[in-house]
């Protein structure tokens, strides 16, 4: 019995110590094949043509968050619905500040037209002071007069910088609050595709929260990431602004040609991150291509 028990830990000792060596031989030449790739640069060097793959996205995403605080009284786009430029995504109930406005402005208003009479006041003031220097030169009245008058023009002269100072903080008021009604209408100076509405009319919204989720599909874009062999090799036609020739794959093989623009180009001369050579590439979108979908881009070199 003690013979067989031996043999059969004699035996699995030796099928595991087989498995343990094959697949240390099996990584190890993983390993040599990955550094003979890195090694053969060449291949990308003198290839005619080069083929990436990335994601068919929009050119842009926006995350719309609000930036007042109230209740959502409008909707203007729901989700899948373009929303046309210069429209609000969503307007916040502002009544209340938008009654503070009228307010400053007729203070604004009241401001303006007692500057004009401060400064009319002011302006006689002056010449009946110079009247009464003359006066008092010639003998015909006393110096407390001159003095009196000349009291009564600083502080005709103070009353006007008051008016000045008050219609400026009036006007600095209007600009915040004219700028918050902006804010709680956030729109856009181009059309945008709604891909999310985070809130709904008559829910009350804080700042920093987050209202929509609005994307850019006037233009099509597509990441693509290069080997630095392949880096080196297109670095002088991968500058920003350049247009290139290329072909879209599609899964089903069919080949769609296209021209476009070479945008953010990202390049890490240290090798230290991931994806260290990278750039988008920037098109009109193509029909019959779902965002999110992946394709090759084939380049020619």
């Amino acid at each position: 019995m003690r013979f067989k028990k031996t043999l059969f830990l004699n035996i699995f000792l030796s099928l595991f110590f087989l498995l343990f060596l094959s697949s240390l031989g099996s990584a190890r030449s993983q390993v040599e094949l990955a550094e003979k790739g890195l090694k053969q640069p060449e291949r990308c060097e003198n290839a005619k043509e080069i083929v990436l793959s990335g994601a068919y996205s929009p050119y842009s995403v926006h995350i719309i968050k609000a930036e007042v605080a109230g209740h959502i009284k409008r909707i203007n786009a729901r989700e899948g619905q373009i929303l046309k430029k210069n429209t609000p995504i969503m307007e916040i109930d502002c009544a209340a500040l938008e009654k503070q406005l009228m307010s400053l402005k007729e203070v604004l208003k009241a401001l303006k037209l007692e500057k004009g009479v401060l400064e009319r006041n002011l302006q006689l003031s002056r010449k009946k002071f110079q009247r009464y220097l003359k006066l008092k030169k010639e003998g015909h009245i006393e110096q407390q007069l001159v003095e009196d008058m000349e009291t009564q023009v600083n502080s005709s002269r103070m009353t006007l910088i008051e008016n000045r100072r008050h219609q400026a903080e009036t006007r600095r008021a209007i600009a915040q609050l004219e700028d918050q009604i902006k804010k709680s209408r956030p729109c856009f100076d181009r059309p945008l595709y709604v891909s999310q509405n985070f809130k709904e009319v008559y829910e009350t919204v804080v700042p920093g929260e987050k209202l929509s989720r609005l994307l850019d599909i006037s233009k099509a874009k597509i990441h693509l990431v290069l080997s630095l062999p392949c880096f080196k090799r297109l670095k002088e036609a991968l500058k920003e602004g350049r247009t290139l020739n290329f072909s879209l794959v599609l899964p089903d093989g069919k080949e769609i040609r296209a021209r476009g623009q070479v945008e953010k180009l990202k390049v890490d001369p240290d090798n230290s991150y991931l994806y260290s050579y990278g750039f988008d590439l920037v098109f009109a979108p193509i029909k019959g291509l779902l965002w999110g979908q992946v394709v090759r881009i084939r380049i020619g070199l």
